[in-house]
């Protein structure tokens, strides 16, 4: 029986299987990269240990500075056999900042020359935006006498209604700020009352507002020099975006990418 085992063309291709096997792993173990705690590194860690402490280190210190490298590198080449770095967030994340810091090399400054062209060519994002200057009477809870309320406001009569955080009075307030404080509702609100009346209720995420507009203002161009941090920010942003879409152009001729939908 053992010998026509042996003659099953199967049972070859079995054993072949598995000495392929048993060669694959042999080079894979060989060929995973040796632990080394170079004597650079070694004396770098043993110094910082000594600054750290005010002492020289001791063969004990020594012995678990090695340790705790060794540890670490260990662990480190674990987690990422383990793919941990594919599914933890927070690691992932890290690990892309990082590589796109490397791929963007220290960035050099900028000219003025290239950040006045850089504004000639982007002034839509330099402008500033509608803005209003107003006052309100807030009410946590709509008046159950809130028509007459109103009625007095017009009159002239003074009004305290209930504390406000932020207070009675707001000058020159923009619309994105207003949005966030209040709702988009009360600015919508806001922009269409008449100029220097008061109107009302108006509800917002607060509460409840008798508002009077005393001034809009329209979204105007910034200069340079009021801006200027500003784009030298968005240049060097644009810097490090190409060369990051470079290097990823050069990552999917490597790599098959595909999109389920």
């Amino acid at each position: 029986m053992l010998t026509r085992m042996i003659r099953d063309p199967l049972f070859a291709f079995v054993v072949a299987g598995i000495a392929l096997f048993a060669v694959y792993a042999g080079i894979q173990s060989r060929s995973t990269d040796p632990v080394l705690l170079a004597a650079t590194t070694r004396a770098a860690l043993i110094a910082d240990f000594e600054t750290l402490t005010g002492r020289p280190a001791s063969a004990g210190d020594i012995a678990r500075i090695e340790r705790e490298y060794v540890t670490d590198e260990l662990l480190l080449r674990d987690a990422l056999d383990s793919g941990l770095h594919l599914t933890d967030g927070e690691i992932r994340r890290q690990l892309v900042e990082k590589m796109r810091l490397r791929v963007t090399g220290l960035l050099p400054d900028p000219t003025d020359e290239q950040l006045v062209n850089h504004y000639a060519e982007n002034l839509d994002r330099y402008r500033s935006e509608p803005a209003v200057s107003f006052e309100h009477v807030f009410f946590r809870s709509l008046p159950a006498d809130s028509g007459d309320v109103l009625a007095r406001l017009q009159g002239g009569a003074a009004i305290a209604g209930e504390p406000f955080p932020q207070g009675r009075s707001f000058p020159r307030y923009g619309r994105s700020i207003l949005r966030g404080m209040f709702s988009q509702s009360f600015v919508d609100a806001l922009w269409t009352a008449p100029l220097d009346e008061w109107s009302g209720p108006v509800e917002s995420s607060q509460g409840w507002h008798y508002v009077r507009p005393t001034e809009r203002l329209p979204e105007s161009l910034l200069s340079f020099d009021a801006v200027r941090d500003q784009v030298e920010n968005d240049y060097l942003f644009g810097l490090i975006q190409r060369a990051v879409g470079r290097r990823v152009a050069e990552l999917e001729q490597r790599h098959e990418v595909t999109i389920e939908r």
